[in-house]
């Protein structure tokens, strides 16, 4: 089955996949990307020439000099695949798998089987859905990332589809709402429907 991919998720790829390419030179970006909360940080200033590569929006160019949506979207993303691949050298040296990924809260989903994870992973997942906020969003999105390696580092989030779900978040509150019903599905949903099958 053939899935086409939207224009963030293919720049989301590319970026994620140059960064492979250049493998321990990209050591400065990914320590920079880990640091900056946002694109506007100073010390994201390293990131923007492989950043603005492949960000083409029609709205990037003007006289409105903050951060688009594609680029708030991408830049989170690659924030979230930044902190995970931190100290695993060895997981970066495979390539990235991006068809055998799973979303950020699929994998979440895999972790809440754990009981004793559980209670903190609904409360914090919880905190994320109920939110139209696009900033409590990202940093909420960067903690969970961090919650998933420190409890399943060979895990592979789909960055891609994340970046897409963040830039699909920002577009109103509807589009917000529908985003976090897919998270839901994904993080309560999914996780019972396959309990059940295996029962």
């Amino acid at each position: 089955m053939i899935i086409l991919m939207t224009k963030i998720e293919k720049d989301t790829n590319n970026i994620i996949t140059k960064l492979h390419e250049r493998g321990g030179n990209d050591k400065a970006i990914l320590a920079a990307l880990r640091r900056s909360n946002s694109i506007l940080s100073r010390q994201a200033t390293v990131v923007w020439p492989m950043l603005f590569e492949y960000i083409k929006d029609k709205d990037t160019f003007g006289e409105n000099s903050r951060q688009t949506i594609s680029e708030r979207a991408i830049f989170t993303a690659l924030r979230c695949y930044a902190v995970f691949e931190q100290g695993n050298d060895s997981e970066r040296d495979r390539e990235y798998d991006n068809e055998n990924a799973n979303s950020l809260f699929r994998n979440l989903s895999f972790l809440r089987k754990d009981e004793r994870l559980r209670d903190a992973l609904d409360r914090r997942a919880q905190a994320v859905l109920s939110t139209t906020n696009i900033e409590a969003v990202t940093r909420s999105l960067v903690s969970l990332t961090k919650i998933i390696k420190a409890n399943n580092s060979a895990a592979i989030i789909n960055y891609p589809e994340l970046a897409n779900d963040l830039y699909n978040f920002q577009l109103g509150f509807e589009s917000a709402r529908k985003v976090a019903i897919k998270w839901g599905r994904e993080y309560f949903w999914i996780n019972d429907n396959r309990e059940s099958n295996e029962d």
